[in-house]
């Protein structure tokens, strides 16, 4: 008698297609002072390991440097709830944004090459605004990694 492998096979298929993306552990690998020009932490390339930043979490965000012609700008990839003190009244999906050697003249007054913070958030009519600011980031800012 013939015993079939298909039961078998489709109780595998099911257990990989149902288990969850295992990413590596987050651990502090630098700060915001040591990103340098290619938005990379030089002992830690962006291909190999994800960047992520604590701010307003216990847990790291992951974030997303990008230079454009002038500076550099890390913001959080997925946003979450902010202008939410009284969240009966209002909230708005937003996150942070830190920004170096760009054209604006507020992260000008940061000295010596550190960051600017600001937030930004989605309005109604989802237009991007970032009117607050919690000053100069130097590196005091950890930069966290995971292997991807």
């Amino acid at each position: 008698m013939k015993v079939s492998n298909i039961p078998l096979l489709l109780s595998l298929a099911a257990v990989v297609a149902t288990a969850p993306a295992h990413a590596g552990n987050w651990f502090p690998c630098g700060n915001i002072m040591q990103i340098g020009w290619s938005c990379q932490l030089t002992n830690y390339p962006s291909s190999h390991y994800e960047y992520g930043i604590a701010y307003n979490t216990n847990e790291p965000s992951v974030v997303t440097c990008s230079y454009w012609n002038y500076g550099m700008r890390i913001y959080n990839r997925l946003p979450y709830s902010v202008l939410s003190d009284n969240p009966s009244a209002s909230t708005r999906w937003g996150g942070f944004m830190f920004y170096t050697n760009t054209l604006a003249g507020d992260d000008d007054t940061c000295s010596g090459g550190t960051w600017r913070h600001r937030y930004w958030w989605l309005d109604t009519d989802n237009t991007i605004q970032a009117n607050y600011s919690n000053g100069c980031y130097n590196s005091n800012l950890t930069i966290y990694c995971r292997a991807r």
